[in-house]
């Protein structure tokens, strides 16, 4: 067996006039999203939308129908901004200078003759609703 032959030549010299720098760190780039994220987010953000929409409308619903007749119960109080024959009542605070009636008794499903046995009744407002009716039977508020 024979061993190459060693060289008495000098290492080829390199040439270095200045230290090398630092290499500046590489921020590692963010891995792509995957096809499945990218279509997750924009539909939670329609879900989420959609839920914000859905309470907006109760909130707004349930804020505008406070002062109907429909949300009255007894011991409320209201306010006739029509005449005799063609009503506008609408419910009002009790404290309120335009309350003129309080709400005796409230009947679903009936008619005015439900209210005869109020002995305070001065009157009686009648609001049909698709196939419901609702009768108000009213005293003077005071």
């Amino acid at each position: 067996m024979t061993t190459p032959p060693v060289s008495d030549a000098p290492e080829p010299a390199t040439a270095t006039t200045e230290p090398a720098e630092p290499a500046e760190p590489v921020e590692p780039t963010a891995a792509p999203e995957t096809p499945a994220a990218r279509r997750w987010v924009p539909g939670a953000l329609k879900v989420a939308g959609l839920v914000v929409a859905i309470v907006v409308a109760l909130l707004a619903a349930a804020y505008l129908s406070r002062d109907t007749p429909a949300a009255a119960k007894a011991g409320d109080c209201a306010h006739n901004a029509g005449t005799d024959d063609k009503p506008d009542v609408s419910l009002v605070d009790c404290h309120s200078a335009d309350a003129e009636f309080t709400v005796l008794k409230v009947v679903h499903g009936a008619d005015e003759q439900d209210c005869q046995t109020e002995p305070a009744l001065v009157a009686t407002y009648v609001e049909t609703r698709r196939s419901s009716v609702l009768v108000l039977c009213l005293g003077v508020h005071g």
